[in-house]
């Protein structure tokens, strides 16, 4: 392999990792989401997001799982639920400046190359 062609096979892994990154915490936005709409429905259970490392870089949801709940009101915890919206926030918001720094990065050894 070129050193070239192995510096674009770099990228390329460091584009999935940031996306995967992305992607998973779009799905706990959703779980979160949907935990706080129902934060007053009686018998609610909210939802944790299980997540997972990928052998070759970057995250997966491996599960979104019910937490037991045995009381006539919902067991949302809002405190909770909105620091993982913060958390959300931020994590999404590095994997996306990654992924515009990888864009960058690319544009700049293109125009190199061409």
């Amino acid at each position: 392999i070129h050193k070239k062609e192995y510096k674009l096979m770099c990228m390329d892994t460091s584009f999935s990792i940031s996306a995967s990154g992305m992607y998973a915490t779009s799905i706990r936005h959703d779980v979160t989401a949907h935990d706080v709409a129902n934060i007053n429905t009686d018998g609610f259970s909210q939802s944790d997001v299980i997540q997972t490392d990928i052998s070759t870089g970057g995250t997966r949801v491996a599960a979104v799982r019910k937490t037991p709940n045995k009381g006539e009101y919902s067991n949302t915890d809002f405190a909770k639920e909105a620091g993982e919206m913060i958390q959300n926030r931020n994590v999404y918001g590095a994997n996306g400046k990654v992924f515009k720094i990888q864009n960058q990065m690319i544009g700049e050894l293109l125009d190199m190359v061409g």
